[in-house]
């Protein structure tokens, strides 16, 4: 996905006009980067993948080069992190990064400046927030760190690692990385082979993975995933030292991914089953969402909206007092786990049962949260025209009968009409807000309309969920 220059203004951030346009930032790279602008290396093409800003104050901003080596013949892409600070924070980072250990990558430096533009660069896999990331990537690193958890794998004694290969999945820029390492395995005699697939992720120092690894374990030990009734992938190793996680990787695909010819009526009410099962399982000392969470998240959109989409304030700040009016009469629940981003994006279909994965925002609060944000996420999907209406709300019809079915407490209507406008308001309009400064076909602005015209219709109890 690529972004244009249609972000604001920004008098403060004045390089985000380069940054963000990519034939200028294409070109700037080509007559800048060492090895570019002595013509032995070409950036055939670039994209920004993801963008992180915070209007007045800084923005990061991932790109991906294709790039040709004209002296190997060798192409292939990289990761490049754009950093700009109104207040002189990438250059200190830069100097906090230059007294560090740096990687070098295969086409660009580990550390460049545009000194004209105030844009820091760095090179994947360096991240100076993610220490240890170089450690994934390099095979030999690699090699070592899975020789030190070997017997976690569970694996015959006869079966030596020959080769390992890894792909970025993720990449989160001073946050967190998801890796896809695949493990060529062969005997001590070579006459036999096989692969595991491994998916790690590691995290910057402001997550500590070892309270995640136990939440997982627990989870992966729970009578819901014995019985078959939820599926996750194996948690196999944890070094904390590296602040990484490892989970064998499941054959299959992610849902969203197949849309819109999946059987989204069956995919709902596997997931309403699955999700009901998965609020009664039992944690230790999980953190305790506060109950005011939407209503904060519902605040901070209606910020976003009167810096990007004035035109829309004032009839969100109309939904948001009334849903703060009405949310102190809610019938009262006691917390459940909530997987914290229930949602398509987060289920694989292997073969033809559903797998839940991405476990980093478990957390403790009202389980009709999580129904009604999956509800929102299913009602964006016509608008992006990834299902029909007709197909959205038998899906709804089916995820609400398997939930009720399958949890002790209900659904009660009006938490659940609460919690699906809230999430329509906060978390679908914010996506709205975020990718209309991407290049698409889709009317983002215009769907924030009809976002809030449906989060109205459904606050108010005029239109039925089920």
């Amino acid at each position: 996905m690529a972004f244009v220059a249609k972000l604001p203004e920004d008098a403060r951030l004045p390089q985000l006009a380069v940054a963000t346009d990519l034939a200028a930032m294409q070109n700037l790279l080509q007559k800048s980067l060492p090895g570019f602008a002595e013509g032995r290396r070409l950036v055939d093409k670039l994209e920004i993948t993801a963008c992180d800003y915070k209007p007045g104050r800084k923005c990061s901003l991932s790109y991906k080069l294709h790039v040709s080596d004209l002296q190997t013949g060798k192409t292939g892409q990289q990761i490049l992190i754009g950093v700009m600070d109104a207040n002189g924070g990438a250059l200190q980072k830069m100097a906090r990064m230059q007294n560090g250990a740096l990687t070098a990558p295969e086409f660009v430096p580990s550390l460049h400046l545009l000194p004209e533009q105030k844009i820091l660069l760095w090179g994947f896999p360096n991240d100076p927030k993610i220490k240890h990331l170089s450690a994934l990537v390099a095979p030999e690193r690699l090699r070592v760190l899975l020789h030190e958890h070997w017997s976690a794998l569970k694996l015959p004694p006869e079966i030596t690692l020959r080769e390992v290969r890894t792909s970025v999945v993720k990449y989160a820029p001073q946050t967190r990385c998801t890796l896809r390492h695949v493990l060529f395995l062969e005997t001590a005699d070579g006459l036999q082979h096989s692969e595991l697939v491994l998916y790690s992720k590691i995290f910057s120092s402001k997550t500590s993975v070892k309270p995640l690894f136990r939440k997982l374990q627990a989870l992966w030990q729970a009578p819901v995933c014995h019985s078959g009734a939820l599926l996750i992938p194996e948690p196999v190793i944890c070094d904390a030292t590296l602040n990484v996680i490892f989970q064998r990787g499941l054959q299959g695909r992610n849902v969203d991914q197949l849309l819109p010819h999946a059987d989204l009526a069956a995919i709902a009410a596997s997931s309403g089953a699955m999700l009901a099962q998965f609020h009664q399982t039992a944690f230790e000392r999980l953190e305790q969402r506060s109950p005011e969470h939407e209503l904060y998240d519902c605040e901070k959109i209606l910020a976003r909206l009167a810096e990007s989409a004035p035109e829309h304030l004032a009839r969100a700040q109309k939904l948001e007092g009334e849903l703060r009016e009405r949310f102190a009469r809610l019938t009262p629940l006691a917390p459940a786990p909530l997987h914290g981003a229930f949602r398509l994006t987060q289920l694989l279909l292997v073969e033809d049962r559903l797998a839940l994965i991405d476990f980093d925002d478990l957390v403790q609060g009202n389980p009709i949260s999580e129904v009604g944000g999956f509800i929102a996420y299913l009602l964006y999907l016509p608008l992006k025209g990834l299902s029909t209406e007709a197909q959205c709300h038998t899906a709804i019809a089916n995820f609400c009968n398997a939930y009720r079915t399958h949890a002790p407490w209900g659904l009660p209507q009006d938490a659940l009409q609460w919690y699906t406008a809230a999430y329509l308001l906060c978390r679908e309009t914010k996506k709205c807000l975020e990718k209309s400064n991407k290049v698409s076909k889709r009317d983002y602005e215009g769907m924030i309309a009809k976002l809030l015209a449906l989060a109205e219709e459904i606050g108010a109890g005029r239109m039925q969920l089920e």
